[in-house]
């Protein structure tokens, strides 16, 4: 038997043919979360601070619909259009992450629809 749950946020489009997040196992996996205003299904704006925050307040919706939160996370993976911008990353997982921050993996990659940033993870779920 599988506990697997699929989380959708009302009112919140995946960009593409995915869950927002997968719940099994005590565990929530979360997609990669963009820098999307979720009212518009754009890009937050056309900066990556903007967009950075937008991709952080998508994470944490997503992680609050699965029965988790932020300092619950133990593994991130995040996606920039430009690896120029990881002491923006850093600031903001300092800010965002201020006590025992989650693994992560950062990757260059080329983003769709004007994106900068996408930030998935793994978290724990609240018992």
């Amino acid at each position: 038997m599988t506990d697997k749950q699929v989380v959708q946020v009302p009112g919140m489009q995946a960009i593409g043919h995915y869950s927002q997040a997968v719940r099994g196992a005590g565990l929530l996996f979360v997609s990669g979360q963009p820098g999307v205003d979720p009212a518009t299904g754009q890009a937050a704006g056309s900066g990556f601070e903007v967009q950075l925050r937008q991709a952080f307040q998508n994470l944490e919706t997503v992680l609050r619909a699965g029965g988790s939160r932020l300092d619950l996370v133990v593994n991130t993976t995040v996606l920039v259009a430009d690896i120029s911008s990881s002491s923006q990353v850093n600031s903001a997982f300092a800010e965002f992450f201020r006590e025992n921050p989650p693994a992560r993996m950062t990757m260059q990659v080329p983003l769709p629809k004007g994106l900068l940033i996408s930030i998935g993870c793994v978290a724990l779920v609240e018992t």
